[in-house]
């Protein structure tokens, strides 16, 4: 099946084969980092170098492992940090070279201004870079799980910055300001997010309002234009895995940037997906086995079909 051309897209985001692209893009991603096991730039970094993407991690908090175990030690980064930390890279005057932000999960409201700030830096040394928001409040079988003014902070804040904004359903019902329960009523909410800032809504797992939500894990990719589709079969856990969102965002805006289209973009995001589950599965591991799987993250072995909604 032949990848759907990207439409024109507003905000400088360049999604066309065609365009021109250096090699290697690279990412800033500001995301939390834990010292075992995989979530925020712990599951997202090696994926997208994987891919062939120059990745500079910024850690919004470095945990002993994440907070579905219940419990863990570390801290956030203090705020100015990330500023900082940028700053730094600027006199240096390498920040023209970075393509795109990333940002995921915030130790505090207070982070996510800064990380505002910085993508402004940004889009200063280089134009044309973009900024993908990976909109962190929680799972949907699991309640939120972020400080208070997170959320506030990704609807009123992050949302008009953003260029791509990546939630999950429950993620997506809270930014629209509704309670999406089908496919289609998630087309809609994602378009009601396109129209405060975002030119592409990645709706990175549907959960209960998808087709088949006992079978599948399903994937769906908004713009002002298309509504894509994609199902994965959903493999057994005693404990889902945590991380997959994190992986799912690296993945799919590192194969924007490399120049591929939406639907060839969702296809190998879908197909990589699959492939790190499976691995995970068969190693009848908790956390995601990133390196067991990496050949399946450069050239997934399974390619499922992009329907058209």
């Amino acid at each position: 099946r032949r990848g759907t051309p990207a439409p024109p897209m507003r905000r400088r985001l360049a999604t066309s084969a065609a365009a021109p692209k250096k090699t290697l893009p690279s990412v800033l991603s500001i995301q939390s980092h834990v010292v075992y096991g995989a979530a925020g730039n712990s599951s997202a970094v090696f994926p997208m170098r994987r891919l062939g993407a120059n990745v500079w991690p910024l850690n919004t908090v470095q945990f002993s492992n994440h907070t579905q175990y219940g419990a863990w030690e570390g801290l956030p980064t203090p705020n100015e940090q990330i500023s900082l930390l940028v700053d730094g890279i600027k006199q240096r005057g390498e920040l023209g070279r970075c393509d795109a932000v990333l940002s995921g999960y915030l130790g505090s409201a207070e982070q996510g201004a800064h990380v505002v700030s910085v993508v402004e830096t940004v889009k200063q040394a280089n134009p044309k870079a973009i900024y993908c928001c990976d909109p962190v409040m929680g799972h949907p079988a699991k309640g939120c799980i972020v400080p208070d003014g997170v959320q506030d902070f990704f609807r009123e804040e992050a949302l008009k910055a953003a260029d791509v904004v990546c939630p999950n359903f429950l993620e997506l019902g809270y930014l629209s300001g509704g309670k999406p329960e089908t496919p289609g009523e998630c087309v809609e909410a994602a378009r009601e997010l396109i129209k405060k800032g975002p030119s592409l809504v990645l709706v990175k797992h549907l959960a209960s309002a998808g087709f088949e939500p006992s079978r599948s894990f399903e994937m769906l990719l908004v713009s002002e234009t298309e509504a894509l589709h994609v199902a994965t079969p959903l493999l057994p856990f005693d404990r889902a895995p945590t991380g997959t969102g994190d992986l799912t965002s690296g993945l799919f805006l590192v194969k924007l940037l490399q120049g591929a289209s939406l639907s060839e973009a969702l296809q190998h995001t879908a197909g990589a997906y699959h492939g790190v589950m499976q691995a995970t599965s068969d190693a009848n591991e908790y956390e995601l086995q990133l390196v067991a799987a990496q050949d399946e993250i450069a050239k997934p072995s399974v390619t499922f079909e992009i329907q058209t909604l």
